[in-house]
């Protein structure tokens, strides 16, 4: 059995190493774009959910993600007035350090990595593979080469973000100021001693006002600082290729060609704003397995049962992350005025958190609220 994996991100660098110990015979290669120890963006998170359903599938991987910064606690801040509330654990880590951690098990497995390569997937590689995984992220070139198969749906989010990192603590936080420009939010989140992330948002109008897209990305750096002084008390914005962006939401009519299928966000992606992305493709790497596995590594059997199985459960997390995104993209034409009101809103904006759960896990919060409504 050989098997081709472009893309050394979570998806890829996880499905390889429980494939291998599945297979120990396989031969399992994986092609990376980026030069070893180079990635972008700061710090992603696990719930505790999320580490739960990953473990049974390589419970010393998942352990090993799991020792880091750990959060119990969302701080809601409209204004500068901020509202405290309890979440479901998540444990947080650099960005650089899950890769090197998910490459450091890949290669004890016995997966061979060959970074600072072309990842363009060949009909040569289709014919000298068994099976060739598609898990090179949104941008993803294998998806583009056989888009006549995949038949892909790209949609552009109408906010735009830069993602920074922040040597000052925060918690998990959105927070949100009404500005003369229009509004403005934050998420933030500590993942290690030393950083946050930092990822501004901003409707179009207010990043029209601002002028940032005639910023180079130190300049917008800089103005988000500014316009962020009060919560970031002189700490300082970081940079690690921050430019402004808007979210790529991309689904697929057909998961797989022949002995190709692809995997993770090269695939089908979520949102930032749910958190859930690494989960999401690495969960799909568990599903691929299983499937092989249970079809006794018949490739044509095996990729149909990950469709099957799989696409039900994807379809739901989209859904979710759909109506994420439309809450999202709604803030910039509204006045937010009621600080806990905003945090009920945040908290059910994707229909998997009802207020009965809310109230029941911060009860002195809603309690207040339901107070100021009389």
């Amino acid at each position: 059995m050989k098997i081709l994996v472009i893309g050394g991100g979570p998806a890829g660098l996880f499905f390889s190493t429980i494939a291998k110990r599945a297979v120990p015979d396989a031969e399992i290669h994986v092609r990376e774009q980026n030069p070893q120890g180079v990635t972008y963006g700061w710090g992603v998170a696990f719930t505790e959910s999320a580490a739960a359903a990953l473990r049974p599938a390589a419970p010393d991987v998942i352990d090993a993600l799991t020792t880091n910064t750990r959060h119990d606690r969302m701080v809601l801040s409209l204004d500068g007035v901020d509202v405290p509330v309890q979440v479901g654990r998540s444990h947080l880590n650099a960005r650089w350090s899950l890769l090197a951690t998910l490459e450091k098990f890949a290669l004890e497995a016995g997966v061979s990595i060959e970074h600072d390569r072309d990842t363009v997937v060949t009909e040569s590689d289709l014919a000298g593979w068994d099976l060739v995984i598609g898990a090179d992220g949104v941008n993803s070139r294998t998806r583009e080469r056989f888009a006549e198969h995949f038949l892909p749906t790209v949609e552009l989010g109408t906010n735009w973000l830069a993602w920074y990192g922040t040597p000052k603590p925060y918690p998990p936080s959105i927070i949100l100021r009404n500005s003369e420009f229009g509004m403005l939010m934050v998420h933030s989140s500590r993942f290690s001693a030393e950083m946050s992330n930092f990822t501004v948002e901003v409707g179009q109008e207010t990043f029209d006002r601002l002028g940032f897209a005639g910023m180079t990305e130190d300049q917008s750096r800089e103005l988000c600082e500014r316009l962020f002084a009060d919560s970031l008390d002189g700490a300082p914005l970081r940079s690690d290729h921050s430019p402004w962006f808007q979210t790529k939401f991309v689904s697929c009519a057909r998961w797989t060609h022949r002995n190709l299928v692809l995997i993770g966000d090269a695939l089908h992606t979520v949102h930032p704003s749910i958190g859930s992305g690494t989960r999401f493709a690495m969960r799909d790497a568990v599903y691929l397995t299983q499937a092989l596995t249970g079809a006794g590594w018949d490739i044509k059997v095996g990729l149909k049962e990950f469709e099957r199985v799989r696409k039900p459960v994807a379809d739901g997390f989209q859904a979710a992350a759909k109506r994420s995104i439309a809450w999202y993209e709604g803030l910039p034409s509204r006045t937010i005025t009621h600080p806990t009101k905003f945090a009920l809103e945040y908290l059910m904006r994707t229909g998997r958190v009802s207020y009965r759960d809310f109230r029941r896990e911060n009860r002195d919060v809603v309690l207040g609220y339901e107070r100021d409504l009389r």
